[in-house]
Order: structure tokens, then C-alpha cells, then sequence
């Protein structure tokens, strides 16, 4: 989905109950990978499990086929990958994936998707909280351990997590990502099929995106419906989390999330274009992650 931070604090989580979830990672049909999700009770339906946004989300299609009740009677602020919006929020009483469940939840809804994407909806830092996520990509797997669990028993070869930085008054975490020698921060985010950098990044790294290597993108809409056209075309060699990918392909965009997030300075997210080749166990509550090869090859 188009990546973003759902407003943080104003999602609602009264409980969860707690079991392992391993579940297969489903084309959507758009790029995105989808987990099976029931929603009170009914589905599965595919959901992004989404580390680049802070709460669940719902698509307006989904909420008003399944009649879903709105949560007040005002919106509340959204702020998307191409800006913020003012959208109205829903109630959940149960989600459930594979036995995990969060409850008596307070949805946003997002606008319909502009392209050909069945998903509907998205699980975020919320849903992840109190576990540790293990996104195998190659192996088209997500495994949901609910703590309290021994993190080397996952990770295996002893290796040390990547300690995250915190995308200030959001839930997402930040790695240092290396783009041809220039080191710029970047926000994990499991949601954004592409890695997108902003112009300042691509400056710094030595990227021209006005080049002939370089060519007009599919539009990039996000929460707000504002249409913006990316630069499609190879960064170099791209290092983080101890991993280094040459002749890499990339997304030179000014995302306002970016600019908002981080003040101009050379930012991006680093999306599953790039992450997929890897098996990424993802602690959002302790704010560790590892980047591991997987048994399912993918990696150069």
C-alpha cells in the first residue's frame, strides 16, 4: 500500500490473545503482498502487514460492504506518503491472523486504491506490538512469534540485531542505509512496494534522476489521492543491516512525508523491492531488527 503513518495515539487497542502465526504471503494483484486476515469473524480477507504504518487501517470499499460501524462522528488526520487527509474512522471488535488476535480496535479508512489491488486493509505497528514478526520473502512466508520468545532461537548464527531509530511522533522504525558511499536514514516499511529516496538523498548519493537512465514511474496517489509521478531508475550499490546490493533500482521522489518527517534532510523508504530479497525478523517494540539471508535463496 502506499506507505504512511497513521496518526499516532488515536488507534484504541482494549486486549489481544496470543498464539504463533505462520501464514503465506498471497499476491494482491498490485505488487503488494497480502496475509489472510479475519474480521470479526468473517474472511479471510488480505491485509498488508504493514511496518510502515503506526495503526490499522481499513479501505472505504471494505468498510461499507462489510458494514462496518463508524467510531465517532468526526474525522481524524491521516497522513499518507503524498500528504495528510481527513478521513473517518470505523470499529472493529475482533482481528485475528492465524490465531493472534487485537481487539476492539479503531480503525482509519482509507480511499479506494487507484490501481488493480484487492487488498483491504492494513495491520500495523498495533498488530506487531508484543511479538517478534519474521518476514521471509523468498520463502512467501510471515511467521507471528508472540512473546515472550528467545529471539536467537529465530534469528540463528548469533548474529546482532540493527538497533532502529524512531521516525519522531510516529511508531516507525529507522535504519542507516548506505547509497553509493552516502549515508541517509531510512524508514522500514514493509508497505511500500518500491524503495523511494528523496531528491536530497539522490543529490548526496551521486544519482541524477533527470538522466535517460531514468523514466516517468506508475503515479504514487497515497492517503490523500494526490497523484505524484516518480523517477524510475538504478542508485548504485545500496548497503544496510550488514547486506549490500549492487546495481540496485530505485524511486527518486519528493515524498511530503519525508519532508515533513525529517526537515529536508536525505531520506527514504526502504521498501520490499529491496528488503524482499532477504528474511527480515522485525522487533518493533524492542526496536531491533535483522537482515538474514533466507532459506529460500533471492539475496544478489
Amino acid at each position: 500500500m502506499s506507505t504512511a503513518k497513521w496518526a499516532a495515539g488515536l488507534l484504541i487497542v482494549m486486549g489481544s490473545t496470543c498464539a504463533n502465526a505462520a501464514v503465506n504471503l498471497t499476491p494482491a494483484g498490485d505488487g503488494h503482498d497480502t496475509v489472510p486476515v479475519y474480521v470479526d469473524g468473517h474472511g479471510p480477507y488480505p491485509f498488508i502487514l504493514d511496518s510502515g504504518a503506526d495503526g490499522t487501517a481499513v479501505y472505504q470499499w471494505f468498510a461499507a460492504r462489510e458494514r462496518l460501524a463508524r467510531a465517532g462522528a468526526n474525522p481524524q488526520e491521516l497522513s499518507g506518503q503524498t500528504g495528510a487527509t481527513q478521513v473517518m474512522m470505523y470499529g472493529v471488535n475482533d482481528l485475528a491472523l492465524d490465531g493472534r488476535h487485537l481487539r476492539h480496535v479503531t480503525a482509519f479508512a482509507l480511499p479506494n486504491r487507484h490501481d488493480a489491488g484487492n487488498e483491504a486493509g492494513v495491520l500495523g505497528n498495533d498488530f506487531m506490538d508484543g511479538t517478534l514478526v519474521v518476514y521471509d520473502f523468498p520463502c512467501h512466508r510471515v511467521t507471528v512469534h508472540v512473546k515472550p520468545v528467545d529471539p536467537a532461537a529465530i534469528v540463528r548464527g548469533g548474529a546482532p540485531p540493527i538497533r532502529a531509530g524512531i521516525d519522531k511522533g510516529t511508531t516507525l522504525l529507522t535504519l542507516p542505509v548506505t547509497v553509493n558511499g552516502f549515508t541517509g536514514v531510512a524508514v522500514l516499511d514493509t508497505g511500500s512496494r518500491e524503495t523511494r529516496l528523496t531528491p536530497a538523498f539522490a543529490r548526496a548519493a551521486g544519482i541524477d534522476a533527470s538522466s535517460a537512465e531514468f523514466h516517468d514511474g506508475e503515479p504514487i496517489y497515497g492517503a490523500n489521492s494526490r497523484r505524484m509521478i516518480p523517477r524510475n531508475g538504478p542508485i548504485g550499490t545500496v548497503r544496510f543491516g550488514g547486506v549490500a546490493i549492487h546495481g540496485a533500482q530505485a524511486q527518486v521522489i519528493d515524498l511530503p512525508v519525508l519532508e515533513e518527517d525529517f526537515g529536508g534532510k536525505p531520506a527514504m523508504l526502504l521498501g520490499t523491492d529491496l528488503l524482499g530479497r532477504y528474511r527480515v525478523i522485525y522487533d518493533h517494540e524492542a526496536r531491533n531488527v535483522w537482515i538474514r539471508s533466507s532459506t529460500c535463496a533471492a539475496a544478489p
